[in-house]
């Protein structure tokens, strides 16, 4: 017997679907990523605006769905679409860093996977980006949100202890490989082509291990992040970095 399933939900990439309809990319807690079919969206009625004023980012979203017994297909058909009383006020730079975070779940999340833990998050870090009061507090935002997306995909690396499983020393740097972890200097006893890792300090590491914000650590951290994410994102670039350059 088909069931109903009723979401939270948060619109994480919409696109034009034939003449009148949207293709719409759902973020919800128990389902992750859904794919849905919004007809007659683009007609001028007053519905249909309505409607495009609701999937808009950042907007809390309740959405159900009927479950399918057949599964060849990835797109849902929606039973219910309404706003809910969520909704974070995110304008200039702030909302392009909320797209930015948009763009790494739309490519990274897997369909139909439960990510209750890291829609919390998503929501505490839109949060944080409406509060944040310049550059540095949305880096640190950021680093916190792709830290928590690795760790739930299962890819969360170690930043208390290094390869050897030696306590990360503040006054050290270490040289983090993909695969293997962390090495401390002297990195000529290592080895490895340094091209194929990032170069850290110790105590950069430490601080983000205690959640710790640092303005001086800020670029060796996004450093690292882009390092990490760059072999699961493939060589499609990140749309929303080139809205920060421009």
């Amino acid at each position: 017997m088909a069931t109903d399933i009723e979401q939270q939900a948060f619109v994480l990439h919409r696109r034009p679907y034939r003449e009148t309809s949207l293709l719409v990319t759902f973020f919800t807690p128990d389902y992750g990523k859904q794919n849905a079919v919004i007809k007659g969206v683009r007609s001028s009625s007053k519905t249909a605006r309505a409607k495009q004023a609701w999937l808009q980012p950042f907007q809390g979203l309740n959405i159900s769905w009927r479950e399918k017994t057949n599964h060849s297909s990835d797109l849902v058909s929606l039973r219910q679409l309404e706003p809910n009383h969520v909704r974070f006020p995110l304008g200039g730079e702030g909302s392009i860093c909320g797209l930015y975070l948009n763009e790494l779940l739309y490519r990274l999340l897997y369909p139909s996977l439960e990510v209750t833990g890291l829609f919390e998050e998503y929501q505490q870090a839109l949060y944080d980006l409406a509060l944040a009061e310049d550059r540095y507090q949305q880096a640190w935002v950021l680093r916190q949100f792709e830290f928590a997306l690795l760790s739930e995909l299962g890819y969360a690396f170690q930043t208390e202890v290094d390869y050897y499983q030696q306590p990360i020393q503040a006054d050290k740097k270490y040289l983090f490989h993909l695969e293997l972890g962390l090495f401390p200097e002297p990195f000529s006893q290592i080895s490895l082509d340094q091209n194929q890792g990032v170069v850290i300090s110790g105590q950069c590491l430490l601080l983000f291990a205690q959640k710790t914000y640092c303005e001086s650590c800020l670029t060796e951290w996004k450093r690292l992040f882009r390092y990490v994410l760059t072999p699961y994102l493939g060589q499609k670039p990140i749309q929303t970095r080139s809205l920060f350059q421009s």
